[in-house]
């Protein structure tokens, strides 16, 4: 009885620390986990109904003049965005880097490229893939590389960021630049890195 008990209380152990260990690796309670989640899931929503308009307002304000979704989405699933039906997709796994600056998102979609359809086709030009959307912490005002240290953006050497003076008086010729102003006081948020999300591969 007593060796019966003790397996029984071995393999309830075991259990324990193997949920725990579960627990810990998937960090559910981790809110910065929590939001670049919610962020990708918003997102694909976004890209799902073609609003290309808000898709854009995941990335730095810095950054998206030269954010074109569409052509993100063509390259990426090799159909004109107004022919491609994203039917669904899912969540498969967030994670975020020992410095907790850096998160991706595995997200599982299903598609299907609009075309005309004759009687015997079926569903099978419904195709599935995953995307990997990558998230940045960084302060909202200062360029990539870059953080808000006594009112100017510096990158990690203390070097500081530098823009061209935007003034219509000043020569064409002129080279003259200057910092970048930030807020010390802003947080930190979270933005996608579309370079490394949204990139061209090749589906068989």
């Amino acid at each position: 009885m007593n060796a019966q008990k003790t397996t029984i209380a071995t393999v309830a152990t075991i259990a324990l620390l193997s949920i725990g260990g579960f627990i810990y690796l998937q960090d559910p309670f981790n809110p910065d986990r929590a939001e670049i989640q919610e962020l990708s899931e918003q997102f694909m929503e976004d890209i799902q109904y073609k609003d290309f308009h808000s898709s854009a307002r995941y990335h730095h304000e810095l950054e998206q003049d030269r954010v074109d979704i569409g052509r993100a989405l063509e390259d990426l699933f090799l159909v004109d965005p107004e022919l491609l039906d994203i039917m669904d997709f899912r969540i498969i796994r967030t994670e975020i880097d020992s410095s907790g600056d850096r998160g991706r998102v595995l997200v599982n979609t299903r598609f299907r490229p609009l075309k005309p359809r004759s009687a015997s086709d079926g569903d099978d030009d419904i195709e599935e893939t995953e995307l990997q959307l990558y998230w940045m912490r960084r302060h909202p005002e200062c360029p990539l590389g870059t953080d808000c240290d006594g009112g100017v953006c510096v990158d990690d050497r203390g070097r500081e960021a530098t823009k061209p003076i935007e003034d219509d008086d000043t020569d064409d010729d002129d080279d003259s630049k200057v910092p970048f102003d930030c807020d010390d006081g802003l947080d930190h948020q979270w933005f996608m890195n579309l370079d490394s999300s949204l990139e061209s591969r090749d589906y068989q």
